[in-house]
């Protein structure tokens, strides 16, 4: 609480400061006349100009913008009072409902001194019941028009705003979006970039799980990321992660067989895994509107979200009545890619196969083995099918062959799949699609690498 200023109104200040790239959703949706204090709409008209101008939102470019009488206004500068607002900008609100109770407030402000100003007049007799009915029209009418979003950005703006995030990267020397941290995944798939949905799609304990962990930990290096589960609570999807950096076999975990000196290494392990801006949401309600409101909680908390995993898509409820299990797949996929545009933050979302892929007498893994098949890949940035046919062997089609010829072909295929794991690229929109590559798999650490390096490097624990 910042004494003598509007709670409310220094938040939102604060939280614009935290999310620099929003100020254009917001300068033309929140009037200045929401802001009830000088010194807040003051910055706030600096804040709507910088954005109007192309200019980045920051502390030092407002303090050249923002002209304020500090004694008068109260306050020791202009930066110390929008670090205090930044400093206030972590309660429970996100951007858009401080925006609506800001709006809500300007309106109820122009209807009180409208009915003011037209009470006035009634009793001074200054206006007829005709002139009355007319101003009453208009004011609505330009209540609607102000209230009314403004629809589609100039090819120019859009031109503008992409040459400032070229320019960002450049003075920064961050490229745009995450790599995958396996290079022949990066050939493959390209970048995610900010607005990215995503599916990795496979079967059931071929590692999927394990891949997302190792890219979320990646990316979680530079950005905060969030995992959203409804099968696995975060601690058990850490000690995982543990067992793989310590070496300490997980069965032994499991069944508290570990030794003095492996308690230790996991110990190590965890102090390894401080500052890593890998975050976990366990959570039941798998609703639509609730893994929205778990990102924007998110991205108020931490300021920024530079990915959201959700596994699985299977097990989201996309609040439509009476849909079978592919039609919920494709309805949840139709959601989270508007979800990922709307919110600018890279969704990916885990995806199961069905039974047909163990039932075919083959290793193939095919886009029509997924839930939704053709129609979710159309509603992605990008698709990857990924299997350890290896597995396949192991568990379906050398015990099931029905002859020794049969069972000998399976054998060498085992061979040559021992600890590989495919990669297909089923869609890409930034590049071509259809081709497909090959990583290594660690079994003792859950991970995947680039065949060349030998071995899972550290940070796709």
């Amino acid at each position: 609480m910042i004494d003598g200023f509007p709670d409310i109104e220094c938040e939102f200040l604060g939280l614009m400061l935290q999310d620099k790239t929003s100020i254009n959703a917001y300068r033309t949706r929140v009037p200045e006349e929401a802001f009830t204090n000088h010194v807040t709409r003051t910055i706030w008209q600096g804040m709507c100009a910088l954005g109007a101008s192309g200019t980045d939102l920051s502390v030092p470019a407002l303090r050249e913008t923002v002209t304020l009488n500090v004694e008068q206004a109260r306050i020791p500068s202009v930066p110390s009072f929008l670090m205090a607002c930044m400093q206030q900008a972590k309660g429970d609100l996100g951007l858009d409902e401080l925006a609506e109770i800001l709006c809500e407030r300007a309106l109820k402000t122009q209807i009180s001194t409208f009915a003011g100003d037209l009470m006035k007049k009634i009793t001074d007799g200054r206006a007829g019941a005709e002139e009355i009915a007319l101003d009453g029209s208009a004011f609505l009418a330009n209540l609607a028009a102000a209230r009314r979003p403004v629809v589609g950005q100039s090819i120019h703006d859009a031109g503008k705003e992409a040459i400032r995030q070229m320019e960002e990267a450049q003075r920064t020397g961050q490229t745009r979006g995450h790599d995958w941290g396996i290079r022949s995944l990066d050939d493959l798939m390209g970048r995610i970039v900010m607005g990215d949905f995503g599916l990795l799609i496979g079967p059931s304990g071929h590692g999927k799980s394990a891949f997302a962990r190792g890219l979320a930990n990646h990316i979680a290096k530079r950005e905060p990321v969030l995992t959203i589960s409804a099968e696995e609570a975060p601690a058990d999807i850490s000690m995982k992660d543990l067992s793989a950096r310590s070496g300490v076999s997980s069965q032994a975990i499991e069944a508290n067989t570990i030794n003095e000196a492996e308690f230790e290494a996991l110990v190590v392990a965890n102090q390894q895994q401080h500052g890593l801006q890998s975050f976990f949401e366990y959570t039941d309600d798998m609703r639509i509107s609730n893994i929205e409101a778990l990102i924007r909680a998110f991205k108020h908390r931490h300021g920024a979200c530079g990915a959201v995993v959700v596994d699985t898509i299977d097990d989201i409820d996309p609040e439509e009545p009476r849909l079978g299990m592919t039609e919920r797949v494709i309805m949840s996929c139709r959601k989270l890619d508007k979800l990922a545009t709307k919110l600018r933050v890279p969704i990916i979302g885990l995806g199961q196969v069905k039974t047909i892929y163990n039932d075919r007498t083959d290793i193939t893994l095919r886009l029509s083995d997924s839930y939704g098949g053709q129609a979710v890949r159309n509603k992605a940035s990008w698709v990857v099918l990924m299997h350890r046919p290896q597995k396949k062997l192991a568990d379906v089609l050398i015990p099931g062959a029905s002859t020794e010829v049969e069972r000998e072909k399976w054998k060498g295929l085992y061979d040559t799949w021992k600890d590989r794991a495919e990669f297909i690229c089923a869609k890409r929109r930034r590049g071509p699609d259809g081709r497909n590559t090959k990583t290594g798999w660690s079994g003792p650490a859950t991970a995947f690498f680039d065949l060349d390096d030998g071995g899972p490097m550290e940070d796709m624990f």
